[in-house]
């Protein structure tokens, strides 16, 4: 029997260091990959806009002097993950203009490590400042509607119209996030290692993304590299981990988005489009939050799961395109 307990400690602790190596050695393959600025690292003919001191990547399409569309991402994405709608829209005449919000993409992150709602919104708004956008439509994909939003409440009178994709803002949470080994998270090492193996590791983009999409086809070898292709920005492990903590975990209950008070009180029109099936957000949540807006349209994709820009472009392009079109001040 001892030896039997011997023997089963023996395996335990072997397997614990062979995780903690495992672990270690995506750490280390990070800080090979993050050796290059966020200059060095955006594509060819990047455009930066300076928000509160921040160099903020932004790419466009469309005319000039379209209506300007704003179009602000979730977790681990980019501008560029909007391609698939935000071209076409562009071709429709909408000056459609999509950036990386810290600490993901190629913008710079900020010094204080603060993700919360009301530092998201301070950038949403100071981004539009920056582009000379008084007046502006903005749409919005998941995690990043919960600071998007509070910019919208914030500043409503700059608001055209609100665009609403699968977006996870907690509505009606009454009490404070739990964070799953939060003692250990607020240690260095393991969060980064944690991030490291997770958020910030090339190889689980792929399976990242089919766990957010019904059809896992469109999970081509080329979106996945459109996916991992700012990973190599200096720094993004450690910010990405304050992300995880700092934002993803923040208590927001007292933000803006989260009084439902303040959907009510919100008069630009609104489009919530949502995936039938999603499994991160489900339906019935963006059933809820289309209903407290006092001007809000549902529109459910069939077979859809939580991204559907990426899983149906056609289909938001034209729902995004319609809606503008009839919305906008000058339609109005």
């Amino acid at each position: 029997m001892r030896r039997l307990i011997r023997i089963v400690g023996w395996l335990a602790v072997t397997l614990v260091v062979l995780i903690v190596v495992v672990l270690a050695g995506f750490r280390g393959a990070a800080a090979l990959r993050e050796n290059r600025s966020p200059e060095e690292a955006a594509p060819a003919g990047a455009l930066f806009a300076t928000v509160d001191g921040l160099k903020i990547h932004y790419q466009v399409w469309g005319p000039l002097d379209g209506p300007p569309l704003l179009l602000f991402h979730g977790t681990a994405s980019w501008a560029e993950t909007y391609r698939d709608i935000a071209a076409p829209l562009g071709e429709q005449g909408f000056r459609v203009i999509a950036p990386d919000m810290p600490p993901f993409g190629y913008s710079q992150r900020p010094a204080d490590q603060d993700y919360s709602r009301a530092a998201h919104a301070k950038r949403v708004l100071g981004f539009a400042d920056a582009l000379g956008l008084r007046h502006f439509s903005v749409g919005v994909h998941s995690y990043g509607g919960g600071g998007v939003i509070e910019a919208a409440f914030s500043a409503p009178a700059r608001i055209d119209s609100l665009i609403l994709l699968d977006v996870a803002i907690g509505l009606g949470q009454t009490e404070a996030p739990a964070l799953p080994l939060a003692s250990l998270l607020d240690r260095d090492w393991p969060r980064q290692l944690l991030t490291a193996s997770t958020f910030t590791n090339p190889l689980m983009t792929g399976p990242g993304l089919r766990k957010f999409v019904e059809n896992d086809d469109l999970v081509t070898a080329e979106r996945i590299a459109i996916y991992t292709r700012p990973l190599n920005v200096k720094g993004t492990t450690n910010a990405v981990g304050h992300w995880l903590v700092s934002g993803l975990y923040h208590d927001e209950r007292k933000s803006l988005a989260a009084d439902k008070a303040n959907y009510r009180a919100f008069t630009p029109p609104v489009l919530v489009i949502w995936g039938r099936d999603d499994s991160t957000t489900p339906l019935a949540q963006g059933e809820e939050i289309a209903s407290l807006f006092a001007h809000a349209e549902l529109a459910v994709l069939d077979g859809v799961n939580h991204i559907p820009q990426v899983e149906r472009p056609h289909d938001v392009v034209r729902l995004i395109g319609n809606f503008l079109k009839r919305t906008l001040p000058a339609a109005r």
